[in-house]
Order: structure tokens, then sequence, then C-alpha cells
């Protein structure tokens, strides 16, 4: 192959990624680099006996271990799906019958206390701590909830559309991780995870509110899409791309305030005492290498 037949080929490469998604995969995952997550790209996993991909699973994490706090795990994931559609502008259809104001009561999570919770006929974990999550995006009365879809300009009205596709991708994964996770919980652990759906978009993204026959269209950064998946209310987050480093800020804050409301939560002395010799346990039993290289101190493991 001649050096000007190279330099032809690399250009029909180079165009067919730039029209491909993964310039923004690869943008996303540079912002979630920005800070001490942790990143699981390309992720695989079977749903309905069918081998799927995520295209990334982002998460902040916070190990307790002071016995003056209560003891915790906590993660933070996003459930992330990413799409390139520049020729055909996403249309989501809010309507003032299903606004509310907020969604918080729909957030999903796994934890382990609830196991406690359930056996003290106490309300589970997120009953425990949503009076002090008032900063949750779940509750931003200002980001439009949608309940319908569309994409402009689609002409193949038979084949499903990538709002769709990207829908379908992250409500199954976050199924998919919170099924997984409730089957490893432990009968007295400290771990806990929330999930948050995120399709991120690379494209015009427009809220239609149709309110007394009259049809209106206003572009936005960032919206919600109210929906029911497998006997269950989720909420998906759609971002813009431009959007994503506040969106990112965003779920970082969130994080830190799950974190603070489970140290709020009055466990009986008995139970916290227990909590701290089954942790004590599972890290001994667990953690392939000296507790140092976690950045912890060693005297915090005894």
């Amino acid at each position: 192959m001649t050096k000007e037949s190279q330099d032809e080929m690399k250009e029909k490469i180079r165009k067919e990624i730039e029209n491909s998604g993964f310039p923004l995969e690869l943008y996303v995952l540079g912002v979630c680099s920005t800070k001490n997550t942790g990143r699981l790209p390309n992720t695989r996993y079977i749903h309905e006996n069918k081998l799927r991909e995520l295209d990334l699973r982002a998460f902040f994490e916070n190990i307790e271990m002071d016995s003056r706090k209560n003891l915790q795990h906590t993660v933070t994931s996003m459930i992330i799906e990413c799409k390139k559609s520049k020729d055909r502008p996403w249309v989501f259809f809010s309507s003032h019958d299903y606004q509310s104001p907020d969604v918080l009561s729909f957030i999903k999570h796994s934890s382990e206390f609830d196991n406690y919770f359930a056996k003290t006929r106490n309300y589970l974990l997120l009953g425990q701590i949503f009076k002090n999550l008032k900063k949750n995006h779940y509750c931003d009365k200002n980001i439009p909830r949608c309940i319908a879809y569309s994409e402009a300009f689609k002409k193949e009205r038979s084949t499903p559309s990538q709002i769709y596709d990207a829908v379908d991708s992250v409500l199954s994964y976050t199924r998919h991780a919170q099924s997984q996770r409730n089957d490893d919980l432990e009968e007295y652990g400290t771990y806990t995870e929330f999930y948050f759906p995120v399709i991120i978009l690379d494209g015009l993204l427009f809220e239609a509110r149709v309110d007394n026959n009259h049809l209106d269209l206003i572009e936005r950064k960032h919206l919600q899409l109210r929906t029911d998946y497998d006997d269950g209310i989720f909420i998906v987050d759609v971002v813009v791309k431009d959007y994503f480093k506040q969106f990112f800020q965003i779920i970082e804050d969130d994080h830190k305030e799950f974190v603070k409301a489970i140290d709020k939560i009055k466990f009986p002395i008995p139970y916290k005492k227990m909590l701290k010799i089954k942790m004590r346990e599972k890290r001994k039993e667990r953690l392939p290498l000296p507790i140092e290289l976690y950045g912890y101190k060693k005297n915090e493991e005894e």
C-alpha cells in the first residue's frame, strides 16, 4: 500500500470514528477521570440470557471506619450510556398532570442496612435518610420531568430509536446491578450503593410542553424521563455533552450528602459494636493487599 493510499485509508477511518459515539465515550470517561472515581468502561453483563455491554459505570465511594461515626461503605454509581445524534434532535414530552415537586422516592439503592431495618420493623434506608437529602438533584424542581420521547426526523418508524436503546441499556443494567448486589448482601454489613441511570447526548435536546393544545419547544441541557421498567418506576437523567461536567459535580454532591445522611442515623450501641466487629473481620478476609495501600492507617483496622 502506497503512502497516499495509507493516508486516504486513515482519513476514512478518522471520519468514521468522528461520526460514531466513541469520541463522546472517551470525553465522558475523561471527565470522570478528573475526580477520585471508580471507572468501568465497556462493562459486559448478562441480561435475559443475552450478553450486553454498558458504555460506562462511574462511581464515588466512601469507606468510613471511624468508630465515633456510623461505619459505612457507601457507593454512588452513574450508569452511563453515550449517544451521538447530530441530525436527529431528541424531544421529550412533559405534562402538567405528571409534574411533581421531587422524585426522591424513586432513587434505586441496595443496602446491607436494610436487613437490620427489616428485622426491626423500621423504614428501609431511604425512609431513614430522606429528610436529610434536601439538596439531592431528584428534589430539584427546576429539572423538567418528562413521560414520553421522540427522535425528530426519524424516518424508519419500524425500528427502535436511539433514545429507546439508550433507556433500555441504562435501565437493564441498573436492574442487573441492583439484583446482583442484593444477592451478595450480607446479613450484617455496612455496604450501600445508590444507582443513577444517565444518558449523555452529543446533540440537541428539547422539552416539548403541551398545555391547552399549545405546544412549546424548549432547548434543554438536562431533563429527566420518568418511565416504568420491570414493574418499577425509574428516573433517567438525560444530559447534553456540554453540561456533563456540571452534572458530574452534582452527582458528587449527592454522594457526599448520602454519606452525611447515613452518618446521622441513630443506631443502637450494640448494633454499632457488632458492625465494627463485622467490618473488621470482613476486611481481614477480603483485602488482598496491606490496609495502608487502600489509604487507611493501620490502627484504623485494629
